[in-house]
């Protein structure tokens, strides 16, 4: 069956197009007969894109290729979701944090706004601890808030169209990352003991394909908005998402509460980040989502 059309007219880029959510979007995109081009680092070995309609560049030398290739392309959206996490960063990850998050993402806004292009940006929720509009979790958190700002202030003195969609926790098929849901469904397949800490923090987590439909109501919106909060809106603890997992899968984890020490700043009270109003609205269910994954990995496994 077709993909409900979009309606974006013209080329469409995405950066960090073979990372998680960046391959999904690619997919979508390219199956409503968008014409997709996906930049990619030349070195990375991340799942390729699956979508054999998606123009792929594999880039070398950012500095250089980055702008010609948006001038050339005069993209109609650019998608900007290419990042470089670390929730506990150590001295040799900064060049590296502060080069992809910032660096490169200031080409690419600054190429956007020469060029006419929107600009659909991710941001993340670790940048508002306790729903501040200023207070990062991690150095992670603070480049993404630095590329906010850069952003702004090409949106105030070059005119850029840009949109935010902040996120919260995101999961679903063909996930790479190995966080917490893959985490829990391999213990519940495998047995093994599952040391964590004390499963009091909260999260919140949104399927990956309703993420990809905020970004795409984002860019087909009739005018740029600020920021979009994409969040399933029914936090819960760990413990609590242990629970779920277990009654989905049938199988209990054998998990060693408090053997792991907890993260600074984490989410232990529900966070309030302020965003514009939308008519997006989730559409998977957590405990949905989970077993389509439990379903996909047992299947995969016979």
């Amino acid at each position: 069956m077709p993909a409900d059309p979009i309606e974006i007219q013209g080329p469409v880029l995405v950066t960090g197009a073979n990372g998680f959510i960046g391959r999904h979007l690619c997919s979508r995109l390219a199956s409503a007969g968008v014409q997709v081009h996906a930049i990619v680092r030349s070195t990375s070995l991340r799942h390729p894109i699956a979508a054999s309609e998606v123009v792929v560049h594999g880039v070398e030398n950012s500095l250089i290729e980055v702008p010609a290739l948006i001038g050339d392309l005069r993209p109609t959206v650019v998608f900007h979701l290419a990042t470089l996490f670390a929730a506990q960063h150590v001295p040799a990850d900064i060049q590296r944090m502060v080069d992809a998050n910032i660096t490169f993402g200031t080409l690419v806004a600054d190429a956007a706004a020469r060029t006419g292009a929107r600009l659909v940006h991710t941001s993340s929720a670790w940048q508002h601890y306790g729903g501040a509009e200023y207070s990062p979790v991690s150095l992670y958190a603070a480049t993404k808030q630095a590329m906010c700002d850069i952003i702004t202030y090409f949106a105030e003195t070059a005119h850029l169209e840009a949109s935010e969609v902040c996120l919260f926790d995101t999961y679903g098929p063909d996930d790479d990352r190995k966080k917490l849901v893959w985490l829990l469904l391999e213990h519940a397949a495998t047995g093994a003991p599952l040391p964590m800490s004390s499963g009091r923090q909260l999260v919140d987590l949104t399927h990956v394909n309703d993420v990809v439909s905020a970004l795409v109501e984002v860019a087909t919106a009739p005018s740029p908005g600020s920021r979009v909060v994409v969040r399933n809106g029914s936090p819960l603890t760990v413990r609590a998402l242990v629970d779920l997992v277990e009654q989905v899968t049938g199988r209990p984890l054998d998990t060693q509460w408090g053997t792991r020490p907890s993260r600074p700043r984490e989410m232990i009270d529900d966070w309030v980040v302020a965003g514009a109003t939308s008519s997006w609205r989730p559409q998977v269910s957590l405990k949905d989502g989970i077993a389509e994954l439990w379903t996909e990995r047992t299947a995969s496994r016979d």
